[in-house]
């Protein structure tokens, strides 16, 4: 390709696939009806683009029955997918299911003058067990719930930056760096720090919000994909349908994107439904999992208005 061409891609995120087809969340969602619409809706993009993203939350109990039925599905695709892990993926289970011939669990990609780089966000679920060797805390769906880079991926990530001789970067990850969600996030971290270090990078999308958002982060600008699965219209206060984001990024460093929802019986459903306030509220950082388990069903119900969720099977 050459550095005058404007590259395009497309970003799916949130997939929570299940290792049974049919399987049902706490809204009602089926999870491969969903990544279905989406990638039918997206199916002109799929096959103009010149790479798909998934980024984390790619199963939803990080059952390796769901990566491998997913692996499938993603290798269908006429383009070359690469994946990142989320909160709610097991690592083993993630690494050992998904790859295929065009599915990818590189951290890196290079497309003309653009080097995208996909990182792993999910340090706060994790506990290292020595020599750079990390596991998945049994805790990590609701411990990684912002984005942290341990030592060892920072060091993975600027080393790869150092060596590329790319002029644009696009850094793709899970929880994205929102201030307003995240108000402990540090912008003296590491991810702030990698971003005043290598400053080609123009722009960074994540998803984990199941929402589509965009704001910055130490001057960068911030994308968030929806969810294949659910979505969620912060504006509105409803639940929305699958959904995924376009990108073209041109020679210049500049990055369009948009964010896009599938039409159809799915969509129309999730609109009728009105979104848990407890559910806005720990996207949107205004409570936390451990606030909602130290209240009774009594406390949680006059705190939102309605009674504590069971989740689906």
């Amino acid at each position: 390709m050459t550095g005058d061409t404007a590259i395009r891609l497309i970003q799916i995120s949130d997939v929570h696939y299940r290792d049974q087809p049919g399987t049902h969340g706490f809204v009602q969602h089926d999870p491969d009806a969903g990544l279905a619409a989406a990638l039918a809706d997206a199916a002109d993009a799929i096959a103009a683009a010149d790479v798909l993203v998934a980024s984390g939350d790619l199963a939803d109990t990080g059952e390796p029955g769901a990566y491998r039925r997913l692996g499938d599905v993603l290798a269908t695709l006429p383009v070359p997918v690469y994946c990142l892990p989320g909160n709610h993926d097991s690592h083993d289970a993630y690494t050992a299911g998904l790859p295929r011939t065009t599915v990818h669990l590189e951290p890196a990609v290079r497309i003309g003058s653009w080097l995208l780089l996909m990182v792993d966000t999910n340090a706060l679920g994790r506990e290292h067990v020595g020599e750079g060797v990390y596991r998945d805390l049994d805790d990590r769906m609701t411990r990684a719930d912002g984005p942290e880079l341990s030592p060892a991926e920072d060091a993975r990530m600027r080393a790869i930056l150092a060596d590329s001789d790319a002029e644009h970067v696009l850094l793709f990850v899970h929880q994205p760096p929102l201030a307003s969600i995240c108000p402990s996030l540090d912008p003296s971290g590491r991810l702030g720090a990698l971003l005043r270090d290598f400053p080609h990078i123009r722009a960074i999308s994540g998803g984990h919000l199941h929402g589509s958002l965009e704001g910055e982060f130490g001057g960068v600008p911030v994308f968030v994909a929806p969810s294949t699965t659910y979505s969620i219209d912060y504006t509105g206060k409803h639940f929305d349908g699958p959904g995924y984001r376009t990108f073209t990024l041109y020679a210049d460093g500049r990055v369009e994107s948009a964010a896009h929802t599938a039409p159809g019986p799915i969509t129309d459903a999730m609109r009728a439904k009105p979104a848990p306030r407890f559910l806005t509220d720990l996207m949107l950082g205004v409570v936390t999992i451990e606030d909602m388990r130290e209240m009774t069903d009594e406390q949680f119900e006059q705190r939102f208005g309605e009674p504590r969720p069971v989740r689906g099977a």
